[in-house]
């Protein structure tokens, strides 16, 4: 009986002394069940999308004709040596794009009352709103020629050849086709504008070149 008390006696007072130890111990699993809960809410801090807007621009569009294009275009490609073009070594490719154009104005218009139920709408200058490639079959390769010697030629890129039929003096030439197309849409959206007010007021459509 007294040996076990001593025993139990011994027991306890090594635990008395390994206490500092313990306490050692569980700061450390503390210290490091913290630092794994920060390091996985960094990653997940991290892994978290990111949006930055780069501008924000009011705008006055109207869109006074959607239009779908389809044009025929071509390119070649020829080798050369030191710059001097090798003859029958031709690589030629004409191509069909289609593309959808909408033409309208970006600024407000102005109106001015001339007399009663009588206006005149001061339409600014007509822009290109937005040229875009079909989604569907943005363009098609009709043909592809060689000439005799062409097998060693670079091809043409036919998805850069219509990417360049979208440039801003390209879509400039687009707007002058279709500018009387514009002007006549945008008369009949005005009067039937002005109409749906009142169906007596009469109006004049100036365009600012």
């Amino acid at each position: 009986m007294g040996r076990g008390k001593r025993k139990q006696s011994v027991i306890l007072a090594f635990l008395a002394k390994k206490v500092p130890v313990w306490g050692l111990l569980l700061a450390v699993l503390g210290g490091f069940v913290c630092w794994n809960f920060g390091y996985r809410t960094f990653i997940a801090d991290n892994s978290r999308a990111r949006i930055t807007i780069e501008y924000l621009e009011k705008v006055n569009e109207v869109v006074f004709l959607n239009t779908g294009i389809k044009e025929v275009v071509t390119d070649s490609n020829v080798s050369d040596i030191f710059g001097i073009q090798i003859p029958f070594t031709e690589k030629k490719v004409l191509v069909i794009l289609n593309y959808k154009a909408k033409f309208g104005i970006k600024n407000a218009v102005e109106i001015q009352k001339e007399k009663e139920k009588k206006y005149k709408v001061i339409i600014p200058k007509l822009e290109v709103i937005g040229v875009e490639l079909a989604k569907d079959h943005p363009y098609e390769l009709y043909d592809r020629q060689g000439e005799l010697l062409s097998a060693t030629t670079k091809d043409v890129d036919t998805g850069a050849l219509a990417m360049q039929q979208l440039t801003n003096e390209r879509q400039k030439a687009i707007l002058e086709n279709y500018k009387e197309d514009i002007k006549e849409s945008a008369i009949t959206y005005y009067t039937s504008l002005f109409q749906a007010i009142d169906p007596e007021i009469k109006i004049s459509v100036e365009f600012s070149e």
